[in-house]
């Protein structure tokens, strides 16, 4: 397995779909699809029901290719609460946390149900639950996806 830090994310493993190669004694990795890849990851944090990690809403905000500013502005926050979420040093507000997930799946014209984020929002014990879970993916003949 690869242990796929590059995205931001410490918990991302691919278990496929890169290469190493060894050149002047030096390690070089590349990744199969990188779009694909981050697509993967992306849905995988969306359709997660534990609140977003600093890491993953950081990862989410770039993969919409928004600055800080931008965001903040869409979120009607200042640029300097939008880095405090991404540094872990304020809490990531759930209604935010249903904003950027609703934002992100927009971007990809995926459905987003209004059911979904209201119990995204409602369920106060996810907060208390949350742990950090390994993400482990797989490249399959198309598509990435993620590991059982």
């Amino acid at each position: 397995m690869y242990h796929y830090t590059e995205s931001g994310l410490s918990h991302v493993f691919l278990l496929n779909g890169f290469t190493i190669e060894r050149v002047d004694g030096e390690e070089y990795t590349s990744i199969d699809d990188m779009n694909g890849l981050h697509k993967a990851i992306a849905q995988a944090i969306i359709d997660s029901q534990k609140p977003l990690t600093h890491q993953e809403f950081k990862f989410l905000r770039i993969e919409l290719n928004l600055s800080q500013k931008a965001l903040g502005t869409r979120f009607g926050v200042s640029e300097q609460t939008i880095a405090r979420y991404e540094k872990n040093s304020s809490a990531i507000p759930r209604t935010t946390d249903a904003a950027l997930r609703s934002l992100y799946m927009e971007s990809q014209q995926k459905n987003n149900p209004v059911s979904y984020f209201l119990d995204l929002l409602a369920d106060s014990e996810a907060q208390q639950a949350a742990q950090d879970i390994l993400l482990t993916l797989k490249t399959e003949p198309d598509h990435w996806e993620r590991a059982a």
